[in-house]
């Protein structure tokens, strides 16, 4: 398989910016990082023009974006929009995100799934099912008929088609061990979320890895209740924060931070109008809004978000406070390490997949590369 270089770039690979770099790919893997003047370039040269290059961003929670939204359209050109959409914003990798639903639609978008031939070319990670086993009290937008206990036999379907699921977000205090359990052992990763449990119902069950949109949809830090949040805090799994500013407050971020450090990582929670200007959408058969980029329903309880991982970028850095390298990690390092998928995402490094967006000095998108195939912007 022939050489491809990017040269006049330079480097973020995870942990330092390196100045004035080439970056030699073979395929879908990135084969050497090292400077241009020490480079032997191959015949096919992709000038960078000077542009940041860092690894793709990594979306662990995306409904939707484009104009569509999976729960109401389980199409593989759904997918192929967001997909479309995500890489010009900067998002090579992802888990579809698929929302409180009943049986038949739920097992209707892992099969539509698990028959791509290859998902990871097309940026595909496995679904994250967010729901339905959660909490009616913490449902947020999610519909509230749908909402049920995982019981065995569903646990084992899912633990049958873990190939295409990377995520369940649940409740703890509705789940049993044993089912979480099935789950965590064929490799799912057990988020918890949309949750009403206290402190010590999260403490008392095992496997619980992640959390799902950290401050929303679960209980509170208190004083004599830790809650869920505190939870989090203390025992530090994995977690997922949106930053628009709508979902959790800047400060409310910066705090999470400080207490999670490489633990956290941002997500989109994005639904039909990320990456448009609409104004209106269906979310998952309810009729929502967006009013100065909160998107709602009419009595005011959020459904999702209109934000992209290239603005979460800015505003990690623009409003939290962190510095521009910390804010590519909490888009791309620290998602691969909350799935555990680091030694092949989330860096560029050789022997990583050459998964790369180029920014301006700006942070516009100019390039993107998905498991090397380019997609240019500029």
């Amino acid at each position: 398989m022939s050489l491809r270089a990017i040269t006049n770039v330079d480097v973020f690979d995870g942990t330092n910016t390196l100045s004035n770099q080439a970056i030699i790919l073979q395929g879908d893997e990135i084969i050497d990082v090292l400077p241009l003047d020490q480079a032997t370039l191959p015949e096919v040269v992709i000038d960078g023009k000077g542009a940041l290059a860092t690894a793709g961003f990594i979306d662990i929670q995306l409904n939707g974006c484009g104009g569509v939204l999976l729960n109401t359209d389980i199409r593989k050109a759904t997918l192929d929009t967001m997909n479309a959409t995500n890489l010009s914003h900067g998002t090579t990798q992802y888990l579809p995100t698929f929302i409180t639903s009943r049986e038949e639609p739920m097992k209707a978008v892992v099969g539509m799934v698990a028959d791509i031939a290859n998902p990871a070319a097309e940026g595909i990670l496995g679904l994250h099912l967010e729901g339905p086993f959660i909490s009616k009290a913490k449902k947020g937008a999610h519909q509230e008929d749908c909402i049920r206990e995982l019981d065995e036999a569903t646990a084992r379907y899912l633990a049958d088609n873990a190939a295409h699921i990377s995520v369940i977000t649940l409740a703890p205090e509705n789940t049993s061990q044993s089912v979480i359990d099935i789950l965590t052992d064929a490799g799912i990763t057990v988020s918890l979320g949309h949750t009403n449990s206290t402190y010590d119902e999260c403490a008392e069950k095992n496997g619980l890895t992640m959390a799902t949109h950290l401050y929303n949809a679960m209980t509170p830090l208190g004083s004599r209740e830790p809650g869920t949040v505190g939870y989090i805090f203390d025992q530090k799994p994995h977690a997922g924060i949106i930053v628009d500013g709508i979902h959790s407050s800047y400060a409310s971020v910066r705090i999470a931070h400080q207490q999670l450090g490489d633990k956290l990582f941002m997500v989109t929670d994005a639904v039909n109008p990320a990456g448009t200007d609409m104004t209106e959408y269906d979310m998952a058969g309810t009729k929502a809004y967006v009013t100065d980029g909160k998107c709602h329903y009419a009595d005011g309880t959020i459904a999702g978000a209109a934000i992209t991982m290239i603005e979460g970028v800015k505003n990690l850095i623009n409003h939290v406070g962190v510095s521009k390298e910390e804010a590519l990690r909490l888009a791309s390092l620290y998602p691969a390490k909350a799935l555990g998928i680091n030694n092949h995402y989330g860096k560029i490094a050789k022997g990583y997949k050459a998964n790369i967006t180029l920014l301006s000095d700006a942070l516009a998108v100019t390039s993107v590369f998905q498991m090397g195939t380019e997609h240019n912007y500029s």
